[in-house]
């Protein structure tokens, strides 16, 4: 699998497992940068008519900010700290010369820096600064969000009653009885809703973990192509005719190899074989690459990824199989194929089946090491990019007719 769809079957699976950046971006606002945007606006329309409010400028600014904050925050790489502080930046920077003075006499504004400064805090410890301490600062951050509701309240309470915000007042708000309650009510509200975060963020990473792993294991059994098309449109896994190039490389005399050499060093030189040839085969995107015993199997799109992928695997297992004393023939050939996931109910695996199949199989048995042939038909589809020379036509078990084949130089 190249790169660039190695990185396209990676954002579908963090698309999946994650969520793309408009759900992030909408989550973000819901969980954190709306917060402010919405105890404002009730504190506003409480205290005020709908006609005032709506025409209040300073509304549309705490909106404009709010959505710059979750747009930066909704990034995978972001800084959370200093994201958690654009909406409340962008608010004072244009309202102060709009209020002047009077900007900094607003209780609601006071809370709105310092609220913001605490998630930054809490926020920046848990995502960059200090790592493993979620069970503690989750519920933190949670208790801080409820604690914001009340601070709301009492400024709500000092703006309607035309109070003057001092420690004194702090003292006689938290000596009534009912605002005890409800002071005390949000600290354990906003502690249970932590407890509930922390549980559910510790079995998002445990899903996601797993389902890391549950698709790696699907990729190397399946392939990347399989994996896709399941994430993206799982009907295209039924039985389909298609057309495909199908490719087989086998080692020459490796029996008899295996004879004269130990399991451990067969085993050694086997996987050695994979690791050289794997990239080769990987580099013109297959649908799939097999591999059983010595035998490698490639499925492809196009006659031209299977040409360019026999070329250079066949480079690749020269250079090492040449060491010891053997070397690999390859046979390519295209056609129709039924394709599709084969297998019982509890195993399958995705694979092609075909005469194109057993053609490719047959060319590549007829093969010589360091050799590659080619069907007439994978020829006709690029005679005017090859440079070949004509074989004996291949007798194979099962045709009626001699095979036409072509011998790569």
């Amino acid at each position: 699998m190249t790169q660039k769809s190695d990185r396209k079957l990676k954002n579908v699976w963090e698309s999946r497992l994650t969520g793309t950046r408009t759900s992030a971006f909408l989550t973000e606002i819901l969980s954190n940068s709306g917060h402010f945007l919405i105890l404002k606006s009730l504190s506003s329309l409480i205290l005020v008519d709908w006609f005032k409010f709506i025409t209040d400028p300073a509304i549309y600014v705490l909106i404009v900010g709010m959505l710059v904050q979750a747009w930066y925050l909704s990034k995978s790489n972001c800084n959370r700290f200093w994201g958690n502080l654009i909406s409340v930046s962008i608010y004072t920077l244009i309202d102060v010369p709009i209020d002047g003075l009077d900007f900094f006499q607003d209780p609601s504004h006071g809370v709105f820096w310092l609220f913001s400064l605490m998630i930054a805090i809490l926020q920046g410890l848990r995502f960059h600064w200090v790592r493993g301490i979620d069970y503690w600062l989750i519920p933190l951050e949670s208790l801080v969000r409820a604690l914001m509701v009340v601070a709301f309240y009492v400024v709500v309470g000092i703006k309607s009653q035309s109070l003057i915000f001092n420690p004194e007042l702090i003292v006689r708000f938290s000596g009534t009885a009912t605002h005890k309650f409800l002071t005390w009510s949000m600290v354990f509200i906003g502690l249970l809703l932590g407890l509930q975060s922390l549980q559910l963020a510790k079995q998002r990473k445990q899903l996601q973990a797993t389902a890391q792993i549950l698709g790696n294991m699907a990729e190397w059994g399946m392939g990347s192509h399989v994996v896709a098309t399941a994430l993206n449109n799982p009907e295209g896994l039924a039985f389909q005719k298609c057309d495909r190039t199908i490719l087989f490389m086998d080692i020459r005399g490796f029996t008899a190899w295996c004879e004269k050499n130990s399991p451990e060093t067969v085993a050694v030189v086997l996987n050695e074989y994979y690791r050289c040839i794997e990239p080769a085969a990987a580099q013109f995107q297959p649908l799939k690459i097999t591999f059983t015993g010595d035998e490698i199997m490639a499925i492809y799109a196009r006659p031209q990824q299977g040409i360019a992928a026999a070329k250079s695997m066949s480079k690749a297992a020269l250079e090492m199989l040449e060491l010891y004393g053997i070397g690999a023939g390859c046979g390519v050939h295209c056609g129709s194929v039924i394709e599709g996931l084969f297998g019982s109910e509890d195993v399958r695996t995705y694979s092609v089946i075909g005469d194109v199949v057993n053609t490719a199989k047959r060319l590549e048995s007829a093969t010589p090491g360091g050799l590659i042939t080619i069907s007439d038909a994978v020829y006709q589809a690029m005679s005017q990019h090859l440079t070949v020379e004509p074989c004996e036509p291949i007798v194979a078990k099962g045709k009626t007719a001699a095979l036409i084949a072509w011998r790569l130089i």
